[in-house]
């Protein structure tokens, strides 16, 4: 495990959090998060207690997801940076990936729910992929 220092837009929320050596990140383009951000998010799935933040202390929103199930979105309230996201359906914590203030350690993503919901403008080939 890597330790890798992270901290949202305004710097309200400063946290440590550890990574694997080859972290598993994702470019997520469903609608959930398009709608959300406003466009393709890349978020990393953590470990169990990988992420030394107070949740108490951040913003939420749930929503149901496409499957049904639950999504908690967690995020800075003073400048509405959003920091992570927990997925039911597999009882995850997924960081943003733009949290971290050295992003060198990213080195390879897989796209989601592309198929259905990408823009039309992006050409998306997971051969093409670095894996």
């Amino acid at each position: 495990m890597i330790n890798k220092t992270a901290g949202c837009f305004c710097g309200e929320h400063k946290f440590n959090v550890l990574l694997d050596e080859k972290p598993r990140v994702f470019n997520c383009h469903c609608i959930d998060c398009r709608k959300k951000i406003g466009g393709i998010i890349s978020i990393i799935q953590l470990r169990e207690n990988a992420v030394d933040i107070d949740k108490s202390k951040l913003g939420t929103y749930e929503h149901s997801g496409g499957s049904g199930n639950k999504i908690k979105k967690f995020f800075c309230k003073k400048c509405a940076a959003p920091i992570l996201t927990y997925v039911s359906k597999w009882d995850k914590f997924y960081l943003y990936a733009g949290m971290l203030d050295d992003v060198s350690i990213l080195k390879s993503a897989y796209n989601i729910f592309y198929e259905d919901s990408h823009f039309p403008f992006m050409e998306i080939s997971e051969r093409e992929l670095k894996t």
